[in-house]
This record gives structure tokens, C-alpha cells and sequence, in this order.
């Protein structure tokens, strides 16, 4: 029940920010730079008071992930729209999740694959019933829940197995993200200016995966997986009321066929 409260506040704060990167047509690596750049201070005072012992390298594995994930998550916004992205992105992160961890965490692997199905079915239907090929939303959507399966098991190994400190962990793979970014980016004077609209993003960003993680010191990580699906909901209904974007017969098929096999695979 815990864990269930946790996921419902991290579904709207990861919606909001989503929708605020989607509406201000922010991108790019030097926005992901500036995100964690006005988190930085609160992130250095946790590592001067948190142990480094294990968590370093689980962290510069965690910022790889994550880092893969927003750039990949901001040019699939770029190609597509907003209710499809992160329908697709978001409801189909669990379905990998479920059928990669089949070897380590059990259960049924015809359901699984077979709910699995199911998303990618939904999918399809998101993209249009028409259309010959995927869309290229579509495709950096699949590309983006492929990163958030990786990060989503590799944390919840981190967290669960590791039991490593959430804050310090959260610092550790900040801290590096901003250097690695630094080198990265080659005009920071240019990003730099975006800062009152990454202010909010910034915020809401961390505060929305911290609850994640904490949610895995409550419940399995193909349990907060499957939970996560509340964000479909949420961020399809911000799609059509803040954006209006259509969501027509064959797009609520998809939705009810994505978090359909979410359920099935659980």
C-alpha cells in the first residue's frame, strides 16, 4: 500500500515534467546538463555526508542509463506526439522488464510473453492502424522504454540487493552526469539561458524517480514496474487536455491493450 501511495505521486510529477519538456520543445544534452546543474549543491552536501564505499560505481552505471534515456526521451518528443511517446514509452517499459528478468525473478513464460505481446499489439494501435510502418515517435518511444528497463533493473538491483542509500546513490549519479555532460556540451553559455525553464523540470525529475526508488525498498522491482503504469493514464489524459491532441478509437484500443498486457505479465 505503501509502495502503491509512493508510485501514484511519482506518476503525476513524472507526467508534469515530461509534459513540460514536450510543451517548451526543450532538448538536448545541454538541457539535461542545466537539470542537474541547479540540483548540484543539494547533491554535493550529500556526498560530503553519505559513505562512497559501494555507491560510486553503482552510480556512474546509473548516470549512463538515465543520461541514454533523457536525450533518447527528448528526440523521440521531437518526432512525436506527446500521448504516444509516453504511452508507448512508458507502458511498454514494464513488459521488458518482466521478460528480462524472467531467468532470475520466475513465473510463467508463456503469460509473460504473451502479455508482452499484448503491449506490443497496443503499440501498433497507438501509432495508428493505418500507417505502413511505425512512426519514427514510435520507434525512439520503444528505444526510450528500453533504456527505462535497463535503468529500472539496474537500480532495483542496486537498491534491493546492494541496499545501497538512496540519497547518496541519487547524488553520486548527478554529480557525474554534470561532468560528463560538461565535456559534453560544447556552449554552456547558450543552455545556460534555459535555466528558469529547467528550474521545474529539474525538480520534479528527481523528485519523481526518488519516490521510484524508494517505492523498490517497499515492493519487488517487477511489482513497482508494473505500478509504474499509471503513468500511461495520467500522461495520455495531460496529452489530450493540455495539448489536445486527438485521442480517437484506435488510440484508447492501444492504451486499454498496453496496460492490458501490463497486467497480464504481473
Amino acid at each position: 500500500m505503501i509502495a502503491l501511495g509512493l508510485l501514484t505521486v511519482a506518476a503525476g510529477c513524472h507526467a508534469a515534467w515530461n509534459l513540460l519538456l514536450k510543451k517548451g520543445g526543450l532538448g538536448g544534452p545541454g538541457f539535461v546538463w542545466v537539470c542537474g546543474l541547479l540540483t548540484l549543491p543539494v547533491s554535493a552536501v550529500l556526498l560530503v555526508r553519505g559513505s562512497l564505499a559501494t555507491t560510486w560505481w553503482a552510480g556512474l552505471v546509473s548516470m549512463a542509463l538515465h543520461t541514454a534515456y533523457a536525450i533518447t526521451l527528448q528526440k523521440a518528443y521531437g518526432a512525436g506526439g506527446f500521448s504516444t511517446v509516453y504511452s508507448v514509452s512508458r507502458g511498454t517499459a514494464p513488459a521488458l522488464v518482466a521478460v528480462a528478468g524472467v531467468p532470475w525473478l520466475g513465473g510463467s513464460v508463456p503469460r509473460v510473453f504473451g502479455g508482452a505481446a499484448l503491449v506490443l499489439a497496443g503499440v501498433r494501435l497507438m501509432d495508428g492502424p493505418t500507417s505502413r510502418a511505425p512512426a519514427r515517435g514510435v520507434l525512439l518511444g520503444l528505444l526510450v522504454a528500453t533504456c527505462t528497463a535497463a535503468y529500472t533493473l539496474w537500480d532495483g538491483f542496486a537498491i534491493g540487493s546492494l541496499h545501497l542509500d538512496l540519497l547518496t546513490y541519487l547524488a553520486v549519479a548527478n554529480v557525474a552526469q554534470v561532468v560528463v555532460l560538461s565535456a559534453v556540451v560544447r556552449d554552456h553559455r547558450s543552455a545556460l539561458r534555459d535555466w528558469r525553464r529547467a528550474a521545474p523540470v529539474a525538480v520534479l525529475m528527481p523528485a519523481s524517480y526518488g519516490l521510484v526508488l524508494l517505492a523498490l525498498s517497499y515492493a519487488s522491482v517487477g511489482a513497482v514496474a508494473i505500478g509504474r503504469t499509471l503513468n500511461v493514464v495520467i500522461g495520455t489524459l495531460l496529452g489530450v487536455v493540455m495539448l489536445k491532441e486527438q485521442l480517437n478509437r484506435a488510440r484508447i484500443i492501444g492504451l486499454a491493450a498496453i496496460i492490458s498486457g501490463v497486467l497480464v505479465v504481473s
